[in-house]
Formats: structure tokens, sequence, C-alpha cells
């Protein structure tokens, strides 16, 4: 390699993998003062190899030439690895930099060798395994996904593709399932309880369903559970909300919110049976405006809320707030309806669905819904649900023997639905001929 004095009109390069170049400012008044301590490396026709922030740099302060080390470029995969291993050792690169980069050599190294792997890239760059095939992945997501490059680590990133993954699976699986029931390959109980589900869970607006449906109607329970006024996406935020089931929650502003809980109250108590009962569950911060809108709507309302205690809690300021570990709701009615389960306590206690089997941030478990419609209604009775959610009050009418339909304005969650209903009807089938 030669050492020589290049003008900095000369050199050049492509577009290179690192798009953030750190502070160039304090780089610059660095080279003001003393001048550039370490020469670049170029090619001898001044291609660019290795030193991009401080040409950046060097321009802006006003040089006109800088040193550099001259030194042939074999190929594409040289050029690449040198700007790989110049930045690890000084500013390191941005996750998807780096991603990009590592599945950049790896593709150069198997164009020369249609016998290389993976491992061996980990090993031409002393990095594990795991870490360059991660790499390899997240580069041909970003690809696809580039809003995936705003995320902070590339363990975030890999929540992501995770999510991504599993709703490619489940819309493989919904379609596998239309296909075999178009197909006559499902059992005949099966497939009239999905087409009854699919006709059940309705993608639309609740308050255009709602007034579609008549006055004193057919519907002996409704479980609500309406947006809470509270930034939801805010309070559950997560690094993975790129494509995390949490983006399309619909919640209402604050300020429009009482004057929708009086609208809902009322369209609720309008197509209610003549004897109904109402379970509506709320926020704590939004408890007296609840009951207000409720008595407004025309519901007798019992004022001491029940509960649903969850066994565990979670805060996201633990070293002021304690764990929150229940969730309350009221129970309405209209008219003179009886409990079934009489003297039933207003504590309902069931764990919470474990997060790796969760599809809908604010999913409750079947058990719980059951037990809720077991205490206010007998089989046969119609549940409405304004806003379905994950569907998990479809599935639990569905094993009290109950009818039910709703509402919900994405289709995002209906899959997830639509399989498990299958799967329930599959279990319970199972456990009826043992």
């Amino acid at each position: 390699m030669n050492l020589a004095m290049v003008p900095l009109a000369s050199i050049h390069w492509e577009k290179r993998f690192r798009d953030d170049l750190g502070d160039i400012v304090a780089l610059t008044e660095s080279i003001k003062e003393k001048g550039i301590l370490q020469p670049v490396t170029l090619t001898p026709d001044f291609e660019l190899l290795a030193g991009e922030r401080r040409v950046t740099a060097a321009r802006a302060a006003g040089l006109t030439e800088i040193p550099a080390l001259l030194r042939p470029k074999a190929d594409a995969l040289d050029a690449r690895e040198i700007e790989l291993l110049e930045n690890i050792a000084r500013k390191d690169f941005e996750w998807h930099e780096r991603a990009a980069l590592t599945a950049e050599i790896d593709r150069l190294l198997k164009e020369k060798n249609i016998d290389w792997s993976g491992r061996k890239t980990a090993a031409f760059l002393d990095r594990s395994v795991q870490n360059v095939a991660r790499d390899i992945r997240l580069a041909g997501y970003l690809e696809a996904v580039p809003e995936l490059a705003e995320l902070k680590t590339a363990d975030e990133a890999e929540k992501v593709v995770k999510k991504i993954e599993e709703k490619t699976i489940v819309e493989e699986l919904r379609n596998r399932q239309i296909r075999e029931s178009a197909a006559g390959g499902l059992e005949k109980g099966l497939a009239l309880m999905l087409k009854m589900a699919d006709s059940n869970y309705r993608i639309g607006d609740t308050f255009k369903g709602l007034a579609e449906l008549r006055a004193n109607g057919s519907v002996h329970v409704i479980e609500c559970d309406p947006p809470y006024g509270i930034d939801l996406k805010e309070m559950k935020r997560s690094k993975d909300n790129v494509a995390s089931n949490i983006h399309d929650y619909n919640e209402i502003d604050e300020e429009e919110y009482p004057n929708f809980l009086l609208k809902l109250s009322k369209e609720l108590y309008r197509v209610a049976h003549s004897n109904a009962w109402l379970i509506f569950w709320f926020g704590p911060s939004w408890q007296s405006q609840v009951l207000m809108a409720l008595r407004a709507g025309g519901w007798h309302v019992d004022e001491i809320p029940a509960v649903w205690t969850k066994h565990q809690g979670q805060t996201m300021q633990p070293e002021i707030y304690l764990g929150r570990a229940y969730e309350p709701f009221y129970l309405c009615r209209k008219g003179n309806p009886v409990l079934m389960k009489r003297g039933r306590l207003n504590v309902f206690d069931y764990s919470t669905v474990p997060g790796s089997q969760k599809y809908h941030p604010t999913e409750r478990p079947v058990q719980l819904i059951q037990e809720l419609l077991e205490t206010l209604a007998v089989p046969r009775q119609i549940v409405l649900v304004p806003f379905l959610g994950s569907g998990a009050t479809l599935r639990a009418a569905y094993n009290a023997g109950m009818q039910g339909y709703g509402w919900d304005v994405s289709s995002d969650y209906k899959n997830h639905f639509m399989l498990a209903v299958e799967s329930d009807t599959k279990n319970i089938g199972g456990s009826e001929t043992e």
C-alpha cells in the first residue's frame, strides 16, 4: 500500500451500508483544529474503501486534500469486508446497517463458492453463527418491511418479525380451513360450527350494526368491553409496534368519550330484550362517567362494581404505583331478569391469557367469560358483543350452549378467532367421545 495526499474532489464511492455517520460536526471541528490523524483507505483510482466520516468531515472543514492509503481492491467482497471491519473498530453500525452488510457479504461469498454456508460466513467475520443468521434473516425482512429500520435494536426487530411470521401462518391455516370446508373435508358438526362462527363475527361499525336491530329484541345478555377513553397505544407501547397487534386497536378521544358512552348506553338498552343483563367493563378513571351514562341510558346499575382478579399485575411506574391486578365491570339490568347462579360473589378469579397465547391486546380468558354468561343466562339465549376483539365471548357462548354475535372494525383478529373455534370444537368433541 502507498500513502499519498489525494484531492478530496477526486474521491468517490457507491452507496455504502452505513446510513448514520454520527456526529460529523464534532469531527469537523477536530479536523479543523488538528487535521486528519488517520489516513482513509482508497483504491488506486480513488474509490473510497474506508473513511467516509473523515472524508465528509474534511470536506465540511474546507480541506482540499486528505492523506490516504492506496491499495487495490480484489473484488466487491473485499470492499464490503473492509467497510465492515473498519466500522466495527469505530462508530458501531446501526443494527439494520450491520444486518444488511452481513447479508451482502454472505451473498458475495456464496457467489464465489457454491459450497459456502452461513456457518462459514460467521467464522469469516469472527461472529457467532446465531448472530450472523439473525442478521441475514432480518436483512431479508428489511427489504420487504423497510419500517423495521425505525426500531432501535435487532432484538426489537426480531419480535416484530416473529409477529409477521405468525400472521402469515395464521392466514395460511385459515385458508386451509376454508378450502377444507368448501371441499367437504371437515366433519359435519365442525363445518356447521365454523359457518355459524364466521357469520357471528361481523366486520363493521358497532353503531351501524346496532341501528339495524329492532328495539326490545331477543338479546338476553350483552357483554360490552368498549374503548376506555385512554391512549392504549401509549400505555401499552412496545418497541415492536411496527407490526404489533396493538396498532389497529381503536380508542376514543377523551373529549368525545362522555358522548360516546351515553350514545352506546342508550343503543344497548334499546336493542336489549325487555328482561336483559349488561356486563359493562370500564377503565377506573372513567368510573363515575360510566355510571352516569349507563343510568341515563335507562339501565338499573349495581353501583358496587364486580371485579375480575388476574393473579398478576403490572404497572408502568413500579416505583410509585402498585401493580394493577384486577379489572372492574358494572352489572346492569333492563326489566327484571334473574341470576342463574344466585348468591354468587362479585369477584371472578381467573388467570390472564399467557402472553405467548394472546392474539389481541385486551384478550380475556374464555373460562372467565363463560362463568359470567352462565351466572346470568341459560343455554339457547342470545349474547350480544358490541366490540368483539378476540372473539373470546363468542367462544364462551358456544361452550355454554348459547348463541352470540357482534362486530369489530378490524378483520385482523377474525382468522385467529376462527382457528380457535375449530380447536375448541375439536377439544369438546374429543372429550365427549373419551
